[in-house]
C-alpha cells in the first residue's frame, strides 16, 4: 500500500504554484547565464529506461565556447555487461558487434566524460533522464558527477510555447538543425543548435 503525505504549504501562506513559478524562473535565469559560455552539451544512449535494470550504452559531449563555436567533441561506446537489446539496435544503430569492437568499461568511459566536461555547466535535452543514469554510474564507479546541469527541453518550452511538441526532432526542424538520429553525438549537435536558438529567442523576449 502506498501512502501519500500532504506537503505543507510554503511559509507565509505562499502557494505551491507561486513557489514553483519562482523556482522555474530561477532555473531559467541560471540556464541563460550558463549559455553565455563556455558550456557543455551532452547526451547518453542507454539500453532502456530504468537505471535499476539498464545501462549507459554511449556517452557524447560537445564543448561550446562563449562565441557559440563548437570547440571539442567526445564520444565513447560502453561495453555493457548485458547484450544490447535488439530494439535499442533498431533505434540507435548501435550493434553488439560495435560494442564488442569499440566499447570500453563504463568506469573508463565515465572517467573520460568527467575529464572532458571539467567543472562546466552541462545541458541535456530532458535532463532528468540523463541525470538519473549519471547518478547510477557515479554510484557504480565511485566517480562523482557534481556539475551544474540544465535542461534544453525546459528552455525550448519557454522559448516556443506555441509548438505542439518539444521533442528534439520537432525542435530540429523548427530551428533548421540537422535531424537527431538517436546516436549520442548527432543528437548533441542538434541540441547545441536548439540551445543557442532558444537562448537568442529568450534574450530578445
Amino acid at each position: 500500500m502506498t501512502f501519500f503525505n500532504r506537503r505543507p504549504r510554503a511559509s507565509g501562506g505562499v502557494s505551491r504554484s507561486t513557489v514553483n513559478r519562482t523556482q522555474a524562473t530561477a532555473a531559467l535565469d541560471s540556464a541563460l547565464q550558463a549559455l553565455r559560455g563556455p558550456f557543455i552539451v551532452a547526451d547518453l544512449e542507454t539500453t532502456g529506461l530504468s537505471t535499476s535494470t539498464c545501462e549507459i550504452l554511449e556517452f557524447a559531449a560537445v564543448r561550446v565556447e562563449a562565441s557559440g563555436a563548437l570547440a571539442r567533441e567526445y564520444t565513447q561506446v560502453v561495453r555493457t555487461r548485458s547484450p544490447v537489446p535488439s530494439f535499442i539496435t533498431r533505434l540507435t544503430g548501435i550493434t553488439q558487434a560495435e560494442v564488442d569492437r569499440h566499447g570500453v568499461p563504463v568506469v573508463q568511459a565515465f572517467s573520460s566524460f568527467l575529464e572532458f566536461v571539467e567543472d562546466l555547466p552541462v545541458f541535456f535535452h530532458n535532463a532528468s533522464f540523463d541525470r538519473r543514469f549519471l547518478g547510477a554510474a557515479a554510484d557504480q564507479t565511485g566517480l562523482p558527477f557534481a556539475n551544474p546541469t540544465h535542461c534544453t527541453l525546459a528552455l525550448a518550452r519557454r522559448a516556443w510555447p506555441e509548438l505542439p511538441s518539444h521533442k528534439l526532432e520537432i525542435l530540429a526542424r523548427h530551428v533548421g538543425a540537422s535531424d537527431p538520429t538517436h546516436r549520442a553525438l548527432a543528437d548533441v549537435r542538434t541540441t547545441v543548435a536548439v540551445a543557442l536558438a532558444a537562448s537568442s529567442r529568450l534574450a530578445a523576449a
